[in-house]
């Protein structure tokens, strides 16, 4: 099975994509934003018809922190984010649903955020488009239900990747003693999860939280 992985060199994409790889159950392509901007629909468009993948795993997203009173000036920087984290995966849905569908088979994990529902000052734009992810998959889901087609995402919590390295040392602590397994997600406990998805198709339309215990 082809599987290709959206953003698999980012902070938790360079870590899972070698787990995925190695134990040969996937043929993993793997793309960088230098390989593929996902919110140019025509380039998504061209890269998924020419790839034919029977499993698509984005792992891309960008952020910006700050209040909503403040994105004044920081437009562009709330632009890209909506345009990444929301726009970006309609894109990619819609460009390798038709192969898909043809073919009576496909899985879709898109990664949202513990964010989409639990409310942090600061995160409004972040936490929106998370939002936005959570709801795509439940209503592309019910659209291609049948059809041998999954899609779910994976609300992260705090992985030992990623954004969670951008996080200062004195406020990391804290956050961590708030998480009731009292450490960072392992990026095996990732990998595995993704593994489970792709394996049965009686989990299709969840936003499926990945964080610790966190409520």
């Amino acid at each position: 099975m082809l599987m290709l992985v959206v953003g698999g060199s980012g902070g938790i994409g360079k870590q899972v994509v070698p787990l995925l790889e190695q134990d040969n159950k996937y043929n993993v392509v793997s793309m960088s934003s230098s390989d593929m901007d996902i919110t140019n629909p025509m380039e998504v468009q061209t890269i998924c018809e020419s790839l034919r993948p029977d499993i698509v795993l984005n792992l891309s997203g960008t952020n910006i922190d700050s209040y909503v009173h403040k994105l004044s000036g920081k437009d562009m920087e709330a632009s890209r984010v909506v345009g990444v984290n929301a726009i970006g995966n309609l894109n990619l849905l819609s460009a390798c649903l038709p192969h898909m569908r043809t073919q009576k088979f496909g899985r879709i994990i898109l990664m949202s955020s513990i964010l989409a529902r639990k409310v942090v000052p600061g995160t409004a734009v972040y936490s929106a488009t998370k939002a936005f992810v959570d709801s795509l998959v439940r209503t592309t889901s019910a659209e291609n239900i049948g059809l041998g087609i999954t899609c779910n995402s994976l609300r992260l919590g705090y992985f030992d990747a990623g954004m969670c390295h951008r996080i200062p040392e004195n406020l990391a602590e804290g956050i961590k003693n708030n998480i009731p397994l009292k450490r960072w997600g392992k990026i095996e406990e990732l990998k595995n999860t993704i593994d489970y998805l792709v394996s049965t198709e009686y989990i299709t339309g969840q936003n499926i939280e990945i964080g610790g215990g966190l409520v």
